[in-house]
């Protein structure tokens, strides 16, 4: 199974109310057996406690959903809550008239793991299909450092917005003031002077 296609969609799309990222996600193989998956759903909640919490959360578009798509959307879920603290609801679907192709929508608040958290629940569902070990500390690291860095701004871009303020109270506050006398103290000559001079 591969991400074929993945787009970021703003908030107030027609999936839900808040930003999503929609992905496309193509099975290349024979769906599992009945027994396959049993033991794939064992491996993975050894892995992944927390995964059972994930089902209610995932909603299906359709009926006829290979089992194997609803629980690479659960992995993304549960990758991106212990990564990201970030609960939220996922939605599975079709892609009309192409076979073996999936919509997975997965809202996000913090879009810089939402991508990378997805292609990680491909690759250890994957893996895991397949018998094969999984470094899932070493990808939750990774996840974590990728939404820490790009929710914070780059020094650059710091200075920059601090330049910019400095700017602008230097433009609404002068330096210098500039005063006018009242004209209740200037002193004007009266008018018998003016006309005896």
């Amino acid at each position: 199974m591969r991400i074929i296609d993945q787009r970021y969609l703003a908030s107030g799309n027609r999936y839900s109310s808040q930003p999503c990222l929609l992905g496309i996600l193509e099975l290349d193989r024979e769906p599992p057996t009945p027994a396959a998956m049993k033991a794939l759903e064992r491996r993975l909640l050894a892995a992944l406690p927390g995964l059972r919490r994930q089902r209610g959360l995932v909603g299906k578009r359709c009926d006829d959903l290979p089992p194997l798509v609803p629980l690479v959307q659960q992995v993304a879920l549960e990758l991106r809550r212990l990564a990201c603290n970030e609960v939220t609801l996922g939605f599975v679907g079709v892609v009309p008239r192409m076979r073996d192709r999936y919509r997975l929508v997965l809202p996000y608040s913090a879009k810089g793991a939402a991508a990378p958290a997805l292609s990680m629940a491909t690759q250890l569902v994957d893996a895991l299909l397949a018998g094969r070990s999984f470094n899932l500390k070493a990808g939750l690291s990774r996840l974590r450092a990728l939404a820490d860095r790009r929710a914070t701004p780059r020094n650059g871009k710091r200075a920059y917005l601090m330049q910019t303020a400095r700017t602008i109270l230097m433009s609404v506050m002068p330096s210098r003031t500039f005063s006018m006398p009242s004209i209740f103290n200037v002193s004007m000559p009266s008018s018998s002077a003016a006309a005896s001079s």
